[in-house]
């Protein structure tokens, strides 16, 4: 099943978004109603973030039952001292009572089918939150609901963009795998993938080489910093899908050399930049930016860490 769309996902989530309203009781020395529940807490149902995403993201057994549920959100987290990033404590009780609420209301798990759940989730910014973060396929719904913690009025346009630089994070990391199998199979025919890697920036960049890159965009020369750490998503998710198809079809060659590695490589390169050219209307050699990885990396822990401190504290009850 393919993802939604951006637009799809921003659309349903903000038709889908509900608020708690205050619960109040009256005391018995004063005439002023004391608040006994938080008030204006935003959540989402589990079903609709199923509907949206799919089994696939949101799975739903039909046997599901409360404990079930809580297995499926992803670890929530405790507040540090300011500069530390939280770290994972698993879920935890009092994450439940606070920011997950059981509701009896059923729901179709099959909009064709029909097919009745006993009970549904009403989950907070904050919980949602939790079970997008460590999905790369789901980032930007984990970009939405950090949102009002980034810019309270962020729109469309701006959200694109903050997805696209934190999902280079993931991309990169990705990227470095697939390069160390490469690195092994070329180390197993006596290749050096050093030399071998400045054929590959070559064949993707057409012509131009890491130091030629880097000058246009002034970006510093330093040691062992490639230009990977500087590329955008949709030439890094390019290099990675040719690096996989590559690996792939070099594994069913009928003659596996250096030779046959190269010549493999350097054609699914340019296919590669033939698609980057072709559905996003740049090169990958303008798909680059000045700020690192590291820097994005530093920008999504301080954007977390902000957002931990505040929603954490924004409960359901």
């Amino acid at each position: 099943m393919s993802l939604p769309s951006k637009q799809i996902v921003l659309n349903t989530l903000n038709q889908t978004r509900h608020k708690t309203t205050p619960d109040t009781q009256l005391s018995l020395f004063q005439e002023t109603p004391q608040i006994i529940t938080p008030s204006d807490a935003e959540y989402w149902h589990y079903s609709d973030l199923h509907h949206l995403y799919g089994n696939q993201y949101f799975p739903i057994a039909p046997d599901m039952t409360v404990h079930a549920w809580r297995h499926l959100v992803m670890p929530a987290e405790r507040i540090k001292p300011k500069g530390r990033m939280p770290k994972l404590t698993g879920p935890t009780p009092q994450f439940f009572y606070e920011h997950v609420l059981d509701t009896t209301a059923p729901y179709s798990i099959n909009q064709s089918a029909h097919k009745k759940i006993p009970g549904d989730l009403c989950m907070s910014r904050y919980a949602c939150w939790c079970m997008a973060r460590n999905n790369p396929d789901l980032i930007f719904a984990k970009t939405y609901f950090m949102a009002p913690a980034i810019d309270p009025n962020m729109s469309f346009g701006d959200m694109k963009k903050t997805t696209y630089k934190f999902a280079r994070i993931d991309l990169r990391n990705q990227l470095s795998h697939y390069e160390k199998i490469l690195a092994g199979i070329l180390k197993q025919h006596g290749g050096d993938f050093s030399h071998f890697n400045h054929s590959m920036t070559m064949a993707f960049f057409y012509g131009y080489s890491a130091n030629d890159i880097k000058a246009a965009y002034h970006i510093p020369e330093k040691t062992n910093d490639p230009l990977a750490n500087y590329m955008g998503s949709a030439s890094l998710c390019a290099r990675i899908t040719a690096l996989k198809n590559a690996i792939r079809r070099f594994d069913s060659a009928r003659h596996q050399n250096r030779e046959t590695l190269y010549q493999i490589l350097h054609d699914e390169l340019l296919k590669q930049r033939i698609y980057v050219l072709k559905n996003f209307g740049y090169a990958p050699e303008q798909d680059i930016f000045q700020n690192p990885i590291s820097t994005v990396q530093s920008e999504l822990n301080r954007a977390e860490r902000d957002f931990i401190y505040k929603y954490s504290r924004t409960k359901l009850r």
